[in-house]
């Protein structure tokens, strides 16, 4: 099975580094459009909020998206998985009042060779934004793979194999969420 990961965000609240912040600290941007971060990564200050519908939520989550294509770990969730999910994009450091906290930038990316393209339907408009309607992919080409973007989407979720799930889940890690439904951004 894979799927598409969320932020749980009824029940923990969201993190989000600002425009400012990374302006501020990477310079531009635009900066993070390039494939690698390492090289211009200075630790941003991530801010987490409440975001749920009832606005009553207080947990800061484990482990959580950043946006839709990037992940942010606190030290527990690192501790536990940063050895399997390193190979997959970079572990770089930020804060949170002080708390330290990593964004996994994933660079993992698939192309259209792991696509169901029969099964799968998604539209390019002319400016480049890609809208997917129907996303279905060929899971024996994903088995060796935990958490992934692909090319159909333009890379702009994160997708996960059922080995990265289960890793969430026996390490008692919260705040994703994991969705059956593939095309939605959100």
């Amino acid at each position: 099975m894979i799927y598409r990961l969320g932020f749980d965000r009824e029940n923990y609240l969201v993190g989000d580094i600002s425009l400012d912040e990374i302006k501020a600290k990477m310079g531009d941007y635009f900066a993070l459009d390039r494939d690698c971060w390492s090289e211009i990564w200075r630790p941003p200050e991530i801010v987490f909020t409440d975001e749920s519908d009832k606005k009553n939520v207080t947990n800061p989550p484990d482990i959580t998206c950043w946006f839709t294509d990037d992940l942010i770990l606190n030290e527990l969730a690192v501790n536990k998985i940063s050895h399997e999910i390193e190979p997959y994009g970079e572990l770089l450091p930020a804060t949170c009042e002080g708390i330290p906290y990593w964004v996994l930038h994933v660079t993992q990316k698939t192309g259209m060779d792991t696509v169901d393209l029969e099964n799968s339907k998604r539209t390019v408009e002319e400016g480049g934004f890609i809208d997917v309607h129907n996303l279905k992919f060929l899971e024996d080409r994903l088995k060796d793979i935990l958490i992934f973007k692909t090319e159909f989407s333009g890379y702009k979720n994160i997708y996960c194999t059922e080995r990265f799930k289960a890793l969430i889940e026996s390490s008692n890690l919260k705040g994703l969420r994991f969705s059956m439904d593939l095309a939605s951004i959100f």
